[in-house]
């Protein structure tokens, strides 16, 4: 046999011969609580192999029928992949057959067969009648023109029928995601005597082998696979698509409980917040407000929350809207997921629909464009476009991060990513990438602060970087990192702890260009002296606040320093003295202020404010009444 890659589920009202139907294919009972036995229905879901005539196993899943056990139907119904929906000849379709019928359409289950059980019960006429009975009954459904069998459990009828027909629309199944990060949502917990904790469940995405080191969400425990078994038997690897038992080392069974997913380490998130398309079931049997309470399955979780329609204030029976739910414990989820939404009180099914973002950054405000354009996006876009989305809302993640929130392999993301980044959709950055459009628009609004500062202040062409960051609302580390990228350079300039715009000059007026001329002038001309603010002033006759506007414009374009006391040097100067220190600092070591100042022909004022900046700028450090060079 080959391994199984298909879930076989069975569906339908409470003593309709599902279990018995199963026990008639693979020989296996799966009722194996002592209260089934006793009370002659399935309470809990069971599981079996199922061996079809070319030789492949399935995986088949037996859920319970009874109303109050839907929960347990939920935990395994999220994975399966071909479903037998079971009708008693004798009744035809009831109440449960149609809410078995809406979770599985709101699960969006594949293929399925239609198997009328107890033939050997009733009388031909009737069951032509029944027939046609069930047919009118689920049309408009995904089992609208699926194939109808009639068996019996009993005699055998039908049973070789059955098998071939499964057989055949398995082959039709679209296999699960081998290659994904590995998913698969805990149904069941329980203990075996020397070996531990086993738990059990369908292997959604991806696979697991022995040794291999897991990670139990939404908690976060760490556990090593011990030993895998597939159906009874021993194997080194389950993957997607197969019914697993993990025995995990280094977890106890009471810290392990239905609804957990096993998963690969650091790849998914645990989330409270969920965007999704929510259908409402026609026959749902009033509308949904606003902020009702629900109870939401997904995988094998069940958790309590409330909605947040962000198009209109309630959902009419057979609408779907998008949809925020605010859950009361966190989930595990990927996009794409189908889920099934509950009343809260009476438990009835209502709904579904699917996950578009897993993990929301934020609350979103009800009946903003903005989010509704993002989330139909999501919804609607290809691997780019979600990958677009997903950058967007968390620029400069990793190829390993991006992954599984568009649900691929980190080799087909990075693939993606290395075209996108080809025609110039996405720009790598600092070991992540940023969406193109985004980075324009951030660079724009960058500019647009800058440009905004420099209207109240005329002569600056730098800004403080830690203020243009705070306008921008961007982590310091991202922000470096796209400001020293290739892009980032082409637009800005950056002067250790300011920000410019490349290219950008004051647009001085005529008088203005000769008032900094002769500035620079005079603190050229005044070498190591250099003039004081005010007898620039007096030399140019210039405004108190224009030149002190221009000589801070000198000072950012580097043509002077600013010493303390509010005195400048010329920068050719500054040079000048580290060049006579360097040249000194050889022959002679350390240095005091007096040494400086006959060196360099200066004033002992000037030469303490010349030696202070320097320290400042860690050219030299002082050691007493003595400078070294750094």
């Amino acid at each position: 046999m080959t391994e199984e890659f298909i879930i076989l589920g069975t569906a339908g009202h409470i003593d309709h011969g599902k279990t018995s139907l199963v026990k008639a294919l693979t020989g296996i009972d799966t009722d194996i609580h002592k209260e089934e036995k006793e009370r002659g229905i399935t309470i809990d879901i069971g599981f079996a192999p199922f061996n079809l005539p070319d030789g492949k196993s399935l995986g088949v899943i037996d859920v319970p029928g009874h109303e109050r056990f839907i929960r347990n139907m939920l935990a395994g119904a999220g994975g399966i992949d071909l479903i037998l929906l079971v009708i008693d000849a004798n009744e035809g379709i009831m109440p449960q057959t149609v809410e078995h019928l809406h979770i599985l359409e709101m699960l969006h289950v594949q293929k399925g067969i239609i198997v009328l059980t107890k033939t050997d019960t009733v009388e031909a006429e009737w069951l032509e009648m029944v027939r046609e009975e069930v047919r009118e009954g689920l049309a408009g459904t995904f089992l609208t023109d699926a194939p109808m069998v009639g068996v019996s459990a009993q005699t055998g009828a039908g049973i070789v029928e059955l098998r071939l027909l499964i057989g055949e629309l398995a082959a039709e199944v679209t296999p699960r995601e081998v290659t994904a990060p590995l998913r698969v949502p805990v149904d069941r917990v329980f203990s075996v005597p020397g070996f531990g904790t086993v738990a059990t469940g369908t292997v959604f995405a991806g696979g697991v082998e022995t040794g291999e080191v897991v990670e139990l969400l939404p908690q976060g425990l760490s556990a090593r696979v011990r030993t895998i078994q597939v159906h009874g038997k021993t194997v080194e690897r389950a993957q997607a698509g197969q019914r697993a038992a993990l025995n995990l080392a280094g977890v106890e069974r009471a810290e392990i409980e239905r609804g957990m997913v096993v998963a690969k380490p650091g790849v998914y998130k645990s989330t409270n917040l969920v965007d999704v398309r929510l259908h409402l079931l026609p026959d749902s049997p009033r509308n949904l407000t606003n902020s009702s309470r629900i109870r939401f399955y997904l995988g094998a979780s069940e958790v309590l929350g409330r909605v947040s329609i962000l198009e209109s204030d309630e959902l009419k029976p057979g609408e779907d809207a998008l949809v925020q739910i605010a859950l009361e414990s966190p989930v595990v989820c990927a996009p794409q997921d189908r889920f099934i939404v509950r009343s809260y009180s009476p438990m009835l099914t209502i709904g579904g629909g699917t996950v578009i973002d897993p993990t929301p950054s934020r609350v979103h405000r009800r009946r903003r464009e903005y989010v509704l354009e993002d989330l139909l996006l999501r919804e609607q876009g290809g691997p780019e476009q979600l990958i677009l989305q997903v950058l967007t809302e968390e620029p400069g993640l990793g190829v390993r991060d991006v992954a599984p929130q568009v649900k691929l392999t980190v080799e087909a993301a990075e693939v993606c990513l290395q075209e996108m980044a080809g025609v110039g959709l996405v720009v790598s950055i600092a070991g992540g990438y940023v969406s193109a459009d985004w980075l324009a628009r951030v660079f724009d609004e960058v500019e647009e602060r800058i440009r905004v500062h420099f209207a109240k202040e005329k002569y600056h062409v730098t800004v403080p970087k830690a203020q243009v960051l705070s306008q921008v609302g961007m982590k310091p580390k991202l922000f470096d990192a796209l400001l020293g990228s290739s892009v980032g350079q082409e637009r800005f300039e950056v002067f250790r702890d300011k920000i410019g715009i490349r290219g950008y000059d004051v647009p001085f007026t005529l008088r203005e260009r000769e008032l900094l001329q002769k500035i620079e002038e005079l603190y050229r001309g005044g070498g190591f002296q250099p003039p004081s603010v005010e007898e620039v002033r007096t030399q140019t006759n210039a405004l108190e606040k224009t030149l002190h506007g221009l000589l801070h414009y000198l000072k950012e374009r580097g043509t002077l320093v600013e010493l303390g006391g509010g005195s400048y040097l010329h920068s050719e100067f500054l040079e000048q003295a580290k060049s006579v220190l360097r040249e000194k600092f050889s022959v002679s070591g350390a240095y005091s202020v007096a040494d400086f100042r006959d060196w360099v022909g200066t004033s002992r004022k000037f030469a303490v404010l010349i030696l202070e900046y320097l320290d400042d700028i860690k050219f030299s450090k002082r050691i007493e009444d003595k400078r070294v060079i750094s």
